[in-house]
């Protein structure tokens, strides 16, 4: 089953939103010396050939357009399709003195469930180097269900990884859609896309002082 193009959006944020709960938050940073440099992706949702990546001209927001990042389940469908995932791999500047962290992601995209599937759509991030600290966002929900999904996902600030002070390394980010079902006659699927094909997922940064 061939779907549309989904557009995954990813905004970084120089400035702390005014929704997040952090401890002495650096508001001082320069936005004009915030941008990403560089982004490569893999992954069975994002296989080479299957995205088309474009950056916005500030360089703060990168566009990435899926054509097969889509998990399904049910009679007839290779198991191998009920998990997807796409790994991201950002280098952003930044000024030296400062490191940041993930603590919120809003994601759209739309499944359709049969009663007995349940989907879970998950982001874990670390930076590379440090593998061993990593911080997980997850949610999952179960069928029947057949519409677009809008989420919003916020660490909680004890579980937040920073980057390391005084290194500038790599952002990892490790994708998921995943799908389970039971009874096994259960089918259902889950993608990047929406009805309107209007898509995003924006991870937000907080930065601090070293």
């Amino acid at each position: 089953m061939k779907y549309s193009i989904a557009a995954l959006v990813l905004g970084f944020f120089a400035a702390l939103s005014v929704a997040a709960p952090a401890p002495t938050p650096a508001d001082d940073i320069d936005p004009n010396q915030v941008y990403i440099e560089g982004l490569t992706y893999a992954g069975s949702g994002c296989k080479a050939g299957t995205a088309a990546i474009s950056k916005a001209q500030d360089s703060k927001t990168v566009t990435i357009a899926f054509d097969s990042y889509v998990a399904s389940i049910g009679p007839g469908i290779p198991f191998t399709n009920s998990r997807k995932n796409c790994n991201l791999n950002f280098n952003i500047h930044y000024p030296a003195g400062y490191q940041y962290t993930l603590y919120q992601t809003e994601y759209t995209g739309f499944a359709n469930l049969e009663t007995g599937v349940t989907a879970t759509q998950k982001s874990i991030y670390w930076f590379a180097g440090f593998l061993n600290e990593r911080a997980t966002i997850q949610t999952t929900w179960k069928g029947t269900f057949t519409d677009n999904y809008a989420l919003s996902d916020v660490i909680g600030h004890d579980a937040w990884v920073w980057s390391p002070c005084g290194a500038f390394t790599t952002l990892n980010i490790n994708t998921q859609l995943t799908l389970v079902n039971n009874p096994s006659t259960a089918s259902g699927f889950i993608t990047t896309d929406t009805i309107e094909h209007k898509v995003k997922t924006i991870y937000s940064i907080l930065w601090r002082r070293c």
